[in-house]
Order: C-alpha cells, then structure tokens, then sequence
C-alpha cells in the first residue's frame, strides 16, 4: 500500500511525529499528500510541538491568536517561530529591526539626562516604559517615566510618546510581573515637605485606547525605602530594619512583616548579609533571597479585609511572621535576580492560549554574580536553581515537619549549581543583567573581543545572553552547592568538560537547521546580541521573550530596542 493510500487519521499521526522540513518535502510528492499537508490540524500539532521542545514563547501570539488562525497562517506562524528561535539561540542573533527612542523633552543647557531603566509591560507589545533621570535645576532632578509606541519605527515613522509621568525625589519603583493585574506600576519617593517615604500605585489604561492620562493614579499611603517587586496586588518592600514588608497595594495596607532571624538574640544588629535582594511570591509562601541568605516564609491567607472604600493607614499594626526555614550561601552576592520556572503556553484549537499549571510548585531559577573583597564582584555569572518538593501539597503542610515545606527541607538543602558562565566586569564600566519570564538571561559585561570571552579587555561592552532553562537540570545525587565537594575553596565549582560542550553545541546547530528543535538540552554558547568596542555607553537591559526583543538603556537617554522575530 503507498503512502497516500492511507487513510488520513494515520497520515496525521505521521506527519505529527514529522519535522517542518520533512513535512514540506512529503507536499512535494504528490497532490493528495499536498492536500493533507495543508489540513489545520497539522500545522497546529506542529506548532504545539516545537514550541514545548523549545523551552520558548511563540513569538507574537498575542497579536495573533492561533484558535482563530487558518492553516496557512498556523503554518506561516509555525515557520516564523522556528526561525525565531534558531536566530534566538544562536552564537550571534540577527536583529530584524532596530529601534532608537530618544527621550521625550531635550535637556537643559549645559545639564545632563541619563536612562535609570527600561521595561517591557507584560503582554502589552509593542510599548515599553523608560525611565529618565533630567538633571537641570530647572525640573530640579526630575525623574520622567515614559510610555512609548514603538509601533510605527516597523513601518519606517518614529517611535510616539504616549504619555509621561513626572516623579521628584524618586527612591524606588517596580513593574507588576503579574499581568492583567489592577496596579501596573509602584513608585516610591520622599515627599519634599514631610520627608517621609510615599508609595503610589499606578495603573496603565489600555494603550489602544485614545485615554489620556495612561497612567491613572490608583492610591498613595507611607511606604518603605527599598521597593523588592510587585506580585498582582503585594508589594514587596524593605528598609533599613531589613524586615520584609508585604503591602496590599490596592488597599493601601500593611498585611504581614516579615522578620529576618535574629542575630546573637540581639535585635540591634543588623548585618548587609540579611539585606532583601530579591523575592518570589508563590501561593502562600514568600522566599526571600538576601546577600547571603535564604528565608522561607508560610504567609496564611489575609482573614479579613477592609469594606471601606478609603485605603488604610498603612502603619496600623500588621502581623509579625518569622522563617520557617534559612539558607546560607557560602559567599556574598553582589547582584540576584530569582525567577520561578515558567512552561511555555499550550495551544488549544477552540480556545486561547493556556499555560501549563499544576499545584506542584516550580523550580526556580537564580541568576548570581558574587561579591569579592575587590571594588568590583566576580567575573563569572552563576545559574543556580532551588528545587521544589516534588511530595509537596498545599493540605499536607505542617509548620512543624520539614519534610512538608515546599523548598528548603534542611539547613543544606539549598539551591544547586546548574553552570557557571564567563562574564568579565571592568571597575567604573556600567553592568547589569535581566531574567526574562521564560528563562532568557541577559546581561551587559565587558567581554568586548570574542577571542577572549573570559577576559574583559581594555575597553567596550557586550550584550550577551543564554536561555537558562534549556541547559539540562542534573540529577539530585550529581547536584553540586556551594561549598561541596573537592572546589571548596573557589568561588565557582568550574566549567564542564569543553569537549562535551562544544558536541552538545554541534548537535543543537545541527537539529535546528533541519526545523527541528531538541528537547532538553540546551546551546552552551553564550549568544552575544551586540558589541561596541571603543565606547562604554550602555548602562540598562531589558528583555522580553514573547516578542523576542531586547531593549539596551544608554547613559545619554537614548534606549536601542532589538528585534528579533523575522518579519511576516
């Protein structure tokens, strides 16, 4: 019996074990296999199936929506993923389109203005938020956040200024990384009268929508000094006291503190070790990672809620909650960031995109670079990752068995070392480096000559990044932490054996060439997005994997947003 003689459910299940390659060279053959090829139900397999072996968005699914998508267009978004990724894990991604957004007003005469940061709004494309520091007596240090359209830069027109938000005395700020939550935006700065902290909630009003002001003022109450992250409706912030404070950001209100470990049973001291870095909310837990610590906190459901339509006082006495289980990492961190690890979404063909959720909680990923006795930290970049429980369940917690907690089951039960990566620093040369929400690292270094990628040279910068999430997780008993093992007295347990790299590398190049991406193994090279030698002029990273962008802050203002999604 020939191929085409068979009937269609079986050439479906064929073909959905086929790559893109191979499924186009089969529509060659003859017209009947043509026919079949074209069917929907093909190209949305296809899709579904590259995109969970890529550890990657789609790129562009939420202009496109594939439950209304025909099958040309399934398989033209199939072909433009595929090619997305390869160019996103390659040694030197091509960028489509470079954008250039200059700062809304001009600077003063003879003052300077200069970019603080830049940041993608979750699920909103094509905007991104910069934030500029205008230093002129005139706007007395004013601090400008800027809502850009970078829509029109794809049809040749410059990039619109939505709308600006002028802040003085700006002290911290935080992007929600929850989408579709009410507060988009938290500021806090010092009020010039009182001198106290002030934290204000912003939300962003849809930016297809002719409104003006974007930015809506939602509420305003006393805050804290040093603002962590925004998670949905809490705000996570700290101070000089180093207690975590949650804040219900919607209400104004101060649900829980939480206290670091006491040091000697002495409440005056108050060690830079213990200072929040950084912090991920998930469910009823709150893992706090310090400079050289990790705090686990259980936070019970809020029991009560105000019915007033007035936000509270925010110093009202709020409930103390002390760990229920610490970390200590064997050095100083200079920089963290933490991400819990997040599956690309699933396809359905009737319904819009869904994420893959279970009541397990996820591994998180952790991004370091440690500190030295020197004025600048260590020249390498660390992955680590935290382990969940994999026996956890939300209704088989007990405070008082270990073996229940969903991470950190004992004093050395901590994150483990997944690699390490070279990424030379040069005193006074600005650096930085982001996470994005599907394992994307990407971070600015001096590593300007690709000859020498472990050795910062004399001047310039690099842009560079890897996915974390496709380097392959090792097994609990090959699991190395700080302080284990024969490398205890260096910084980093070390690189693996490069021969072993480079073969894992070749086969990558290999399988995405023909279409097909690998799963579970991830590239080793570190893809550089962009280089200048001669100048020192980029200071800020941003980057968003679902519109496969990079956006790079300069010390002048101006901010390079990199595009690297082909064109339809």
């Amino acid at each position: 019996m020939a191929l085409y003689d068979l009937p269609v459910d079986i050439l479906l299940d064929i073909f959905g074990l086929l790559s893109v390659c191979d499924i186009i060279h089969v529509r060659q053959t003859c017209k009947s296999l043509e026919a079949v090829t074209r069917q929907r139900t093909v190209w949305h397999e296809a899709l579904s199936r590259h995109a969970a072996r890529s550890c990657l968005p789609i790129p562009m699914l939420v202009e496109h929506n594939a439950s209304d998508s025909s099958a040309t267009q399934l398989e033209r978004q199939t072909i433009r993923a595929i090619r997305f990724w390869r160019n996103w894990l390659s040694h030197r991604p091509a960028a489509y389109r470079h954008t250039a957004i200059r700062p809304a007003r001009p600077a003063a005469r003879n003052r300077t203005l200069r970019n603080l940061g830049v940041m993608f709004l979750p699920h909103v494309p094509d905007h991104v938020l910069t934030l500029t520091l205008y230093d002129d007596t005139v706007q007395d240090r004013r601090f400008s956040f800027e809502l850009w359209d970078f829509r029109p830069a794809q049809y040749g027109a410059e990039p619109r200024c939505v709308d600006i938000l002028q802040i003085e005395a700006l002290l911290a700020y935080a992007m929600n990384v929850v989408s579709g939550s009410t507060v988009a935006l938290a500021i806090t700065r010092r009020d010039p009268i009182t001198q106290q902290c002030i934290t204000e909630a912003y939300g962003i009003d849809s930016l297809h929508s002719d409104c003006n002001p974007h930015f809506k003022l939602l509420t305003g109450f006393p805050g804290y000094r040093n603002t962590i992250g925004l998670h949905g409706a809490y705000l996570v912030a700290t101070d000089a006291e180093q207690d975590v404070r949650i804040i219900n950001v919607e209400e104004g209100r101060l649900e829980y503190t939480l206290k670091a470990p006491l040091m000697l049973n002495d409440p005056t001291l108050r060690f830079a070790e213990r200072q929040c870095m950084d912090a991920v909310v998930l469910d009823n837990f709150v893992i706090s990672f310090c400079k050289q610590y990790i705090f686990l906190y259980h936070v019970p459901p809020t029991a009560t809620s105000h019915t007033s339509q007035e936000p509270a006082d925010i110093v009202q006495e709020a409930s103390n909650i002390d760990a229920i289980a610490t970390y200590k990492w064997r050095w100083r961190i200079d920089s963290l960031i933490a991400r819990p690890r997040r599956a690309p979404p699933t396809l359905n063909l009737h319904r819009k995109r869904t994420h893959n959720t279970t009541s397990a909680p996820p591994l998180i990923d952790i991004l370091i670079r440690f500190d030295t006795w020197f004025p600048w930290p260590v020249n390498i970049l660390h992955h680590f990752a935290l382990a969940p429980n994999p026996a956890y369940t939300p209704a088989a917690f007990t405070p008082s068995d270990l073996s229940t907690y969903p991470y950190l089951l004992s004093d050395t039960d901590g994150p483990f070392m997944v690699h390490s990566i070279p990424s030379p620093l040069r005193i006074f040369t600005p650096s930085d480096m982001a996470l994005g929400t599907y394992g994307t690292a990407v971070w600015l270094d001096a590593a300007a000559d690709a000859t020498t990628p472990a050795q910062a040279g004399d001047r310039g910068q690099r842009v560079a990044g890897r996915v974390l999430t496709r380097t392959p997780v090792p097994l609990p008993a090959a699991r190395t932490r700080p302080g284990e093992g024969p490398q205890d007295d260096h910084v980093s347990p070390g690189l693996g054996d490069p021969a072993a790299l480079n073969a894992g590398a070749t086969a990558e190049t290999v399988e995405l060439a023909t279409g097909a991406i690998p799963a579970g193994r991830g590239s080793t090279v570190v893809s550089v997005f962009d280089v200048q030698e001669t100048e020192e002029r980029w200071n800020r990273v941003a980057v968003d994997e679902e519109s496969g962008r990079v956006a790079v802050g300069h010390v002048d203002g101006t901010v390079s947003i990199y595009t690297y999604v082909p064109a339809w």
